[in-house]
This record gives C-alpha cells, structure tokens and sequence, in this order.
C-alpha cells in the first residue's frame, strides 16, 4: 500500500480534462484516477473517455453527510465533496500516497527568485516531482 495516485477531480466536463494531457505532456507516468460523483449526468462519457479502470464515482450525498456543508442552497455544487471523498477513494483502491488536482491545469512550473525577479521554470518530469 505505498502506491502513489494522481487524482483529477471533475464535474461535466469529460470532453475537456485539461489536467490529464498535461500530466502526460510533463511526462507522468504514474497512476491517475478521475473522480467524478454519481450526481454529473456526464459520468458514462468520463468512461467511454479514459476506461472504467481509470474513472471513480462517488456518492455525492453520502460524502455531504460526513462533513458541515455549510451550504445554505442544498445545491452541492462545490468541489468540497470530492476533496474530502478523496481519502476513503484512495485508501479503498490501494494507494496510500495521494495528490487532488483540478482538472484544468495547463502546465506544471517550478518558480523561483533571480536577481529579484520571479522566474518561472516548465517541469518537464514530473515523476521527479
């Protein structure tokens, strides 16, 4: 149980989960899961997408039930849900080691200070991350 997973959280969007290229692009290879709750209507198209080996559904309502929603709208449109569903998710496939990315990221970078200048550095290996 010392497996590493990048988890992609997302809601309606399977056409578009920027996040998954850009980890290949930096040339990840480990393991990603994209978790996605059984209340998007999108879900079978995240399927058909990535395969069902590489897609989780949560229960959306059941995850509210353990934490104060603080939502005053009983909408659960906030990405809370699968942030705190990711712990259970990742322990129940095996990985003890976990990282929550969004699924919009367009680039990994390692940013530092010269000359008194923020610089930017593009990852280009992010298994050495």
């Amino acid at each position: 149980m010392d497996k590493f997973v990048a988890l992609i959280l997302t809601h309606g969007r399977p056409d578009n989960v920027i996040t998954y290229d850009t980890l290949k692009r930096c040339n990840y290879t480990g393991d990603v899961v994209i978790v996605v709750d059984n209340e998007d209507k999108t879900a079978g198209k995240y399927i058909e997408n990535f395969g069902k080996e590489n897609v989780y559904i949560f229960d959306k309502k059941a995850t509210a039930e353990t934490f104060d929603e603080a939502d005053n709208f009983n909408d659960r449109r906030t990405i809370v849900y699968a942030r705190n569903a990711s712990f259970d998710i990742a322990r129940s496939l095996g990985y003890r080691y976990f990282i929550q990315l969004d699924d919009d990221y367009t680039s990994f970078e390692h940013r530092y200070v010269d000359d008194n200048k923020l610089k930017v550095k593009q990852v280009r290996d992010l298994n050495k991350c």
